[in-house]
């Protein structure tokens, strides 16, 4: 997106929202549609954080590279696209990708994880028979958990919707049978989950190489399994013109509404009056006053350690947030584009299948079951692993614009490098491309004698890049502790903070990471309705809202009029 001078940058507006990665579009999306005028302030150069979609510059610039995220799934689970009317109005286009992935094997046999459960056990059943069973017994466990799981991530959780309980409520009933299944297999390790149920490398592997989330032998981490019943009941889609075509989509949207997005404007502060977010000051000392409120959509740890001046938050809650995880998993994210001077040769495979399936599309995997759990295990000592399981995907043959004509665009991602490498990151990441090359060039023959260009972008390119706390693309560590009323820490899981007129979204907040739109769908309703109870029963009934709700959680009595006002009307 095109800078916007800061000549022309508003003093004041309603609502500002720091950072426009897509959570952050969504909620200014949906804040502008209600009439409000907000502004979205950027640091980087171009809009869309994690999302964006840029020329391959400077080696390459006639291909166009998705940045960070390439496949969208749970955004296809929300009301977003038809609320904003963002392909009815603003040109986005999405496509289911089935099968959204293969297990490739060296032998150049694959496995296709097909949106319809029976067609990837059908094909599964060439390996073994055993394994094609038990994966229809373990759909029937995970759709009943999308039933169940799904409404009460799209809302507030800590103040969740009556509707989206009702709708988890009837989905438990639907699914009553499978409640034990499902609690025995959500308390799981990921790693106990897959070999209780499968004894064959296809179709293990790619079961924990696309799913790096927890350590692979924690307890509860069975529940990132999950994401196979959101591919049968959902599917999962690629966006036309590449990931940045959502928040294109989104700001069309929000300067369709009078809103606006700003560019290279980092904030270097919020502004804090009398324990209310005012404001905030960006690169160069300009303040941008909040008439109502400021939202922010980057890590809530940058929010409420750099951006937040010190002394506002008590000194047990600035010491939770001080200690949000951001890499303590001991793994992190790597990724990886390369340009091409031609097409890649995958005919070993294609031959094998006999489909005419291309097999570019799709996001494939092609290391063993144990090379994946081997290369965690190294992560944790701090060694690049000998072998990166990771995700490639060939980006061109879902969208020939994204690169020359006959000229390939190999995309790279894995959660499986070192978060803390023992030799350095300017080794690390030497090597880890280097092994990751290798390896890709037996099933993506070409991607090493036809490159032109490569970008590999490690945790400390993510970070600076994105502007994420410790390369983080998750903003908070994906473990079982820092969801639900956990996420980022508790006290700030609603949405809301402590702080008055300061609210968070993004991928550190309720429900999860990935291109989903909720976190940001949710933080806007959640806004909208304090501006409602505001604009009802001014600021007093604000006041004395908040009180319930901090009464509540103490398992106190609701508060009546009755009793003493902690809010005379004449402090106000």
């Amino acid at each position: 997106m095109p800078q916007v001078p800061a000549t022309d940058t508003p003093r004041e507006v309603d609502v500002v929202v720091v950072g426009s990665g897509h959570n952050g579009l969504v909620a200014a999306a949906y804040l502008a549609k209600a009439g409000l005028d907000v502004l979205v302030v950027e640091a980087a150069a171009t809009a869309g954080g994690m999302t964006s979609t840029n020329p391959f510059e400077p080696e390459a610039p006639e291909y166009m590279i998705n940045e960070a995220s390439i496949q969208a799934s749970l955004f296809r689970t929300t009301t977003i696209d038809a609320d904003l009317g963002l392909s009815r109005k603003y040109g986005l286009k999405q496509t289911v990708i089935d099968p959204a992935h293969f297990q490739l094997a060296a032998d150049g046999s694959s496995l296709g994880l097909w949106r319809d459960p029976r067609k990837t056990a059908a094909e599964l059943e060439h390996f073994s028979r055993k394994d094609a069973r038990a994966l229809l017994e373990l759909y029937e466990v995970i759709d009943a958990a999308v039933d169940i799981g799904l409404p009460m991530m799209q809302t507030n959780v800590t103040r969740p919707e009556l509707m989206q309980i009702f709708k988890a409520v009837k989905g438990a009933a639907k699914n009553r049978k499978q409640l034990v299944n499902i609690g025995r297999w959500m308390t799981s390790s990921q790693a106990e989950a897959i070999e209780e149920s499968f004894e064959h490398d296809m179709i293990r592997a790619p079961l924990l190489t696309s799913l790096p989330f927890m350590p692979f032998d924690a307890d509860l981490s069975g529940w990132s399994l999950i994401y196979l019943g959101v591919l049968s009941k959902y599917g999962v889609a690629m966006f036309h013109g590449g990931t940045g075509s959502l928040p294109k989509a989104l700001i069309g949207s929000i300067r369709d509404h009078g809103g606006d997005v700003i560019t290279s404007s980092p904030v270097e502060q919020l502004l804090i009056e009398g324990n209310r977010c005012t404001g905030v000051r960006i690169a160069g000392g300009q303040e941008i006053r909040a008439r109502r409120a400021v939202l922010t959509a980057c890590s809530p740890k940058t929010t409420l350690t750099r951006l937040l001046p010190p002394g506002v938050l008590e000194p047990k809650k600035q010491n939770a947030a001080d200690h949000i995880p951001t890499k303590k998993r001991g793994i992190s994210d790597y990724k990886l584009n390369v340009a091409l001077s031609g097409r890649i040769d995958m005919s070993k495979h294609e031959k094998w299948r006999g489909d005419g399936i291309d097999l570019r599309v799709a996001c494939n995997c092609y290391h063993t079951y144990e090379q994946a759990l081997e290369a965690a295990r190294a992560c944790v000592r701090g060694q690049v692993p000998d072998a990166v399981p990771g995700l490639a995907q060939v980006t061109n043959a879902f969208d020939p614009s994204m690169s020359p004509p006959g000229k390939d665009l190999w995309w790279f991602w894995t959660g499986l490098v070192p978060s803390i490498p023992e030799e350095g990151w300017d080794v690390a990441r030497k090597k880890i491309t280097e092994s990751v090359m290798k390896d890709a060039e037996e099933y993506y023959k070409g991607v090493e004698s036809l490159e032109v260009a490569r970008r590999p972008l490690a945790l400390p390119d993510i970070e600076e890049r994105f502007w994420a706390i410790d390369g983080s693309v998750y903003h908070v560590d994906p473990t079982i502790s820092r969801f639900g009323p956990n996420k980022p820490v508790a006290g700030f899981a609603g949405y809301a903070t402590p702080v008055d007129g300061l609210f968070l979204t993004g991928s550190g907040t309720h429900p999860v990471a990935g291109i989903s739109g909720m976190p940001g769908q949710n933080a806007a309703r959640t806004m909208l309705k304090h501006f409602n109870l505001e604009d009802k029963g001014g600021r007093l009934g604000v006041l004395r809202a908040k009180l319930a709700r901090d009464r509540e959680l103490r398992g106190q009595e609701p508060y009546t009029s009755g009793q003493n006002d902690p809010f005379p009307t004449a402090n106000l």
